[in-house]
């Protein structure tokens, strides 16, 4: 790995796990997200993506895991020092580049295009107002067997209630 390698390889970043009912990793994404995100942050190190030091717990935080059907997606950053959960639903204010794992058939990984990265900070900061004041990642939504997810404590507004 060069320098500059090295350098770009340590700035935050937001990956999303793509892991198909056809991937042999299907059964544990929806139990065992963390082992997934284990998986895929291997896959950022063998192209050079992550620094080869980047451990799993020091690192990384695991966002959401949000279950269909067909597909179980995954969200964690990698370096994200500054994430605050306050204002992760705010536009512009946790927003990261976006790293695509795909763990179907075979395993791939792919910078987002600014079409997926909009979607995927979109859904997150969703996710966050959702979930509602004071929520904390990791957060879970099952939208399978037709699963429709109810939320009782949206953020409607930028600041917390001041009761």
């Amino acid at each position: 790995m060069t320098m500059a390698e090295s350098e770009h390889s340590a700035d935050p970043k937001r990956v999303l796990v793509s892991v198909s009912h056809k991937s042999p990793h299907w059964s544990m994404a929806w139990v065992a997200g963390g082992d997934v995100m284990a998986i895929a942050l291997q896959l950022l190190k063998d192209r050079s993506l992550v620094s080869p030091n980047t451990g799993i717990h020091e690192d990384c935080l695991l966002l959401a895991t949000d279950r269909w059907d067909l597909r179980t997606f995954i969200v964690f950053d990698v370096f994200h020092k500054t994430y605050d959960p306050r204002n992760a639903h705010i536009p512009g204010r946790n927003d990261l580049p976006v790293v695509s794992v795909f763990l179907h058939g075979k395993e791939t990984v792919w910078p987002a295009g600014r079409q997926m990265e909009n979607r995927v900070n979109k859904d997150v900061r969703n996710l966050h107002n959702s979930m509602g004041w004071g929520s904390q990642p990791p957060f879970t939504v099952d939208h399978a067997d037709g699963k429709a997810p109810t939320y009782y404590n949206l953020r409607t507004s930028t600041e917390p209630p001041a009761w």
